[in-house]
């Protein structure tokens, strides 16, 4: 029975509080419904070459993925949250712009995209860390260990809260 209880404790610190997987979804939620009407709305050009993006978005955040959880680069926790937040912002910017690839609003869309639907499987999942690798979590069966920009302060918060009410 020990070692069941330390196990779970140990594990407890990789896991998202409940709080903040319930605002993982909502969040994830609220953009998807705020995203999906606009898919319908946009030239079928600009929503396939969103959804080419989205895909290609899963297939640069599997290999920071493989990178940061076969230590290939020694990334910290926070410097690997700023990298991944960074390319999705990055991704954002450039789709206001001309650009032929991300541009004319496809960035936009298949960066608001990616992060709902990363947010509703980090906060069904509840891995503690930087949801936009909880989709190359999904297809690697395991958690990359990195911090979330805006979640990781609240799920610490959420924690020290609840450990003062357990105490």
């Amino acid at each position: 029975m020990d070692s069941l209880d330390s196990k779970g404790l140990l594990q407890q610190p990789r896991q998202a509080p409940p709080v903040g997987r319930v605002l993982r979804i909502l969040l994830g939620i609220v953009l998807m419904v705020y995203v999906t009407p606009v898919h319908f709305q946009v030239p079928v050009r600009v929503a396939m070459g969103s959804l080419l993006l989205v895909l290609g978005l899963i297939g640069v955040y599997s290999l920071i993925h493989i990178v940061v959880s076969r230590r290939i680069v020694a990334f910290g926790s926070c410097l690997g949250a700023v990298v991944a937040n960074g390319l999705l912002i990055a991704l954002y910017v450039a789709g206001g712009s001309g650009l032929p690839i991300f541009g004319q609003g496809k960035g936009q869309l298949a960066a608001v995209t990616f992060f709902g639907v990363s947010l509703v499987v980090a906060g069904v999942r509840a891995p503690a860390g930087c949801e936009l690798m909880a989709i190359p979590g999904v297809l690697f069966g395991k958690h990359t260990e990195l911090a979330c920009l805006i979640f990781s302060p609240l799920d610490r918060l959420e924690r020290k809260l609840r450990s003062k009410r357990d105490v």
